[in-house]
């Protein structure tokens, strides 16, 4: 039992760390340019790929970094040119 129980704890350690990753790295990209270069969908997936976490917590960390930021350029959606 205590093994599951360390693995379990493990697991959400890892996710924590992964969480803190991925908001730590979407501050760096707001840092990086006060306009929003990029869509949310797409630092979506970027970030998924990249931490290996759900939408959920990216979604966790996006509102998260949305809140402390306070950055409204970034809150706003980009629109895409039509081909």
């Amino acid at each position: 039992m205590t093994n599951k129980l360390y693995g379990y704890q493990a697991l959400l350690d890892d996710t924590e760390m992964q969480h803190k990753l991925c908001r730590d790295w979407l501050l760096e990209k707001m840092g990086e340019s006060p306009e929003k270069t990029q869509t949310k969908g797409d630092l979506r997936i970027e970030a998924i790929g990249r931490f290996r976490i759900s939408k959920s917590a990216f979604e966790r960390a996006w509102t998260s970094v949305m809140e402390e930021a306070q950055n409204r350029r970034w809150s706003r959606q980009i629109l895409r040119a039509r081909n």
